[in-house]
């Protein structure tokens, strides 16, 4: 039987650093559509990526959400996340959260974020 010092509570998760799909999901289309020619290939053998669902979600034409891969996707663009269903989402579009480990990760993340809708036009797509 395990101690009690090794058994910790789990605790709850800090609303403030979630982040839904559709955020993670618009990050992670500009930095693959951002690789060189002939990148993206050797991008995904490196890190065991199906390559051609990445291709697939580069493009928009996923047929279903990828949480999971986005995860490892964001991961390999170094920000470590947990992702979940949301057990109270209404819908598809709020099923999914990311949670960022820190509130320094999450605020990179949203600067880049926000850099890239600037890029597109001020408004996410």
């Amino acid at each position: 039987m395990p101690t009690t010092d090794a058994l910790k509570p789990l605790g709850f998760p800090n609303p403030q650093l979630f982040v839904p799909y559709a955020d993670v999901l618009r990050y992670i289309r500009y930095r693959l559509k951002v690789l060189g020619h002939g990148q993206l290939k050797p991008f995904c053998a490196q890190f065991s990526f199906p390559y051609t669902t990445v291709v697939n979600l580069k493009n928009g034409t996923l047929k279903r959400k990828e949480p999971r891969l986005l995860q490892r996707l964001l991961a390999a663009l170094s920000f470590e996340t947990t992702a979940s269903q949301n057990p109270l989402a209404t819908g598809e579009d709020d099923r999914y959260l990311f949670l960022f480990p820190g509130e320094p990760e999450l605020q990179q993340f949203r600067e880049q974020l926000t850099y890239i809708d600037g890029l597109a036009g001020g408004a996410p797509h």
